[in-house]
């Protein structure tokens, strides 16, 4: 987040986020150059395909573009997240086939990247390290590429019958995807021989999805809790079932969206930094509000005295949210107690959290809700019958 104080649990960690920013600034601007050239091709009626490939793509000739291009340029091109990937082929059991085009042994399959903003670039760095020299007599010669060399493949999005492309990429190339290359066609990583790390920058869409958005979210459906200071005692501002139905839904996005993702991955974030441990518990402060404004409808439809209509609209604004954090409640519980998971080491076995048992007095309502959904199931039949 803008202007926070990361801390790493280590300096050679910092260093690598340090280093990793000024890789981010440096592919920004040579995404800039690429768009401006791009921009000048179509604006003088050349057919250009936007792909380029890096470092020493041709410098051609800028030509002019007005400041609306200029802004949108820069706003496509504001690289805000990197995915750093690393791989051995050679400590790998077993690699898919390339089904379409034969192009030997897949690091990745053929996708789009998704979440980014509309017609925005991608810029990727590509290291592998120092392999043998001589070929690999074991691997078949296809046609096309050297299956020792890595190689990023192209092709038309659904169409198996245009051939693909394989660009090869060698040690600290980069390559750029840019305005709609990304929705028109799939890319797929194909893998060479040696040992590769690449770090892929993108303009990922924020509107949803980061922390900035998920508090605003609680504040939302916290607007209609009124907390008695002396108490503690939770009553709500407003009994509209429109008000209702979006505090349940936020109360299911922050604890399933965020808290139960965020511990299902055990303290291995730990190894890096605590930067996200405030944060979540922030979070989880919040989701326990939401659980006594849950409590607090409950009351409110078990009240004597409600009118029928009323009582029924409130029952329909929260049951099925209550009906999915109870389904969705028993799968995270199975998840974290799987097989698989009780295999994994100490660091990295999921916690699932939040988990209470049922007589907790610090928590307004059970952590199995089956009773409670079948209460008002019964509620809502009774008043139809």
């Amino acid at each position: 987040m803008k202007g926070s104080n990361t801390r790493y649990s280590e300096a050679e960690i910092a260093a690598a986020c340090q280093t990793f920013l000024k890789l981010n600034d440096y592919l920004q601007v040579e995404t800039i150059q690429a768009w401006e050239e791009l921009v000048a091709k179509d604006k003088g009626s050349i057919d250009a395909v936007p792909l380029c490939i890096g470092p020493d793509f041709p410098r051609v000739g800028m030509g002019s573009f007005d400041g609306q291009d200029e802004v949108d340029i820069k706003n496509r091109s504001a690289y805000n997240v990197t995915l750093l990937n690393f791989m051995d082929p050679q400590k790998m059991p077993y690699l898919k086939e390339e089904p379409y085009f034969g192009m030997g042994k897949m690091a990745v399959s053929w996708h789009h990247d998704e979440n980014l903003v509309e017609r925005s670039a991608v810029a990727v760095y590509s290291y592998s390290f120092e392999g043998p020299e001589e070929e690999n007599e074991e691997d078949p010669q296809l046609e096309g590429r050297d299956p020792d060399i890595w190689h990023v493949g192209f092709k038309i999005s659904w169409d198996i019958e245009t051939p693909g492309l394989a660009i090869p990429l060698h040690q600290g190339d980069c390559y750029f995807m840019l305005d709609d290359l990304n929705a028109t066609h799939q890319h797929c990583v194909l893998a060479g021989l040696p040992p590769r790390f690449s770090s892929t920058h993108r303009v990922a869409e924020c509107s949803t999805g980061t922390l900035d958005y998920i508090l605003q979210r609680c504040q939302v459906a916290l607007q209609n809790v009124r907390e008695e200071a002396d108490s503690g005692d939770v009553s709500l501002k407003s009994l509209e079932p429109a008000v209702l139905k979006q505090g349940e839904e936020i109360h299911n996005e922050v604890e399933f969206e965020w808290l139960r993702q965020f511990w299902f991955q055990g303290s291995r974030y730990r190894k890096c930094t605590d930067w996200w441990c405030q944060p979540m518990t922030q979070l989880e402060e919040l989701w326990k509000k939401m659980e006594s404004a849950t409590n607090a409808v409950l009351h409110e439809v078990r009240r004597e005295g409600v009118p029928v209509e009323q009582r029924n609209e409130t029952l329909t604004a929260i049951l099925a949210s209550l009906t999915t954090r109870q389904n969705l409640r028993k799968e995270w519980r199975a998840r974290c107690q799987s097989r698989i998971a009780r295999t994994l080491p100490a660091d990295q076995k999921p916690e699932c959290r939040p988990y209470w048992e049922k007589d907790d007095p610090s928590m307004p309502l059970p952590f199995d809700l089956t009773d409670i959904v079948s209460e008002l199931r019964g509620l809502l039949l009774e008043a139809k019958a």
